[in-house]
């Protein structure tokens, strides 16, 4: 249980992050310290390919950038811009998450969350997803079990816990940022926004069988206010899921998604 301090049950997970080799950095040094380490033509590169990235979010380009990111060995200075994020969305799955669950983490990215869970809650098993070739090999280099891409239609076996942190909505057309703001779609528009968008629906669709039938998805995305989640909740319950908002502090939501009925 939380104390006073924010520490779940003497977890402290900024200390985790550190001990993995993690530091916070600002973004303009989070790129001092990967210019350090590039030569001008894997800087040129890196820069090239997140222009390319932050300028057209789509399925290649997410993957040329992390591809990039990864065989050049900069995920842990460009995750240290996202230290606070990772440490509180880190706090807040060890408080979900008992120990002895089976766990499929979708979009582990550098396997921070991977070996946070693996050290503090002894997963039953524990399986890890992702798209990128390069994050594939890194992960299997930490001696994560890995799932195939693409995925196989079911799995052998059904997870109780998914874990999907800020993976599902990186590729969208929210170009703008309309819908990170509170303002920025009425509470009526916002559901169907959302899922044009951001396509939490049709996303989580090719999950459902790895759901174990009393199982959870939990998932974190970074939208700061609890109206955004509760009309994702909303239009999941058209596809058949139940869903409800989590909120652990002022600007700290997630969503726990179960099997409808």
């Amino acid at each position: 249980m939380p104390d006073g301090t924010g520490t779940i049950d003497g977890f402290e997970a900024e200390a985790e992050l550190r001990r993995q080799g993690l530091a916070p950095l600002a973004w303009k040094d989070s790129l001092a310290a990967i210019k350090a380490k590039l030569s001008p033509a894997d800087m040129e590169r890196f820069s090239r390919a997140h222009k390319n990235f932050v300028a057209y979010r789509s399925e290649s380009t997410l993957t040329r950038f992390y591809d990039t990111v990864f065989t050049l060995g900069l995920h842990r200075e460009v995750n240290g811009y996202r230290f606070a994020r990772l440490a509180a969305v880190l706090s807040d799955a060890l408080a979900e998450i008992p120990s002895g669950h089976s766990i499929l983490d979708v979009g582990a990215g550098a396997g921070f969350m991977s070996a946070a869970l693996l050290r503090h809650r002894a997963p039953r098993s524990y399986v890890a997803y992702d798209p990128v070739p390069a994050i594939r090999d890194e992960l299997a280099a930490q001696g994560l079990s890995l799932l195939p891409h693409p995925p196989p239609i079911a799995p052998d076996s059904p997870f109780d816990v998914i874990l999907c942190v800020d993976s599902l909505g990186e590729i969208n057309s929210d170009d703008d940022g309309t819908l990170l703001r509170p303002d920025g779609a009425t509470p009526e528009e916002l559901p169907v926004l959302l899922e044009q968008r951001y396509g939490f629906a049709h996303k989580l669709a090719a999950w459902k069988p790895y759901l174990a039938p009393e199982g959870r998805i939990l998932l974190w995305e970074p939208f700061a206010y609890p109206e955004a989640f509760q009309a994702v909740a909303l239009q999941l319950e058209t596809s058949g899921w139940k869903s409800q908002v989590k909120s652990r502090a002022p600007g700290r939501n997630h969503l726990e998604i179960r099997l409808g009925p």
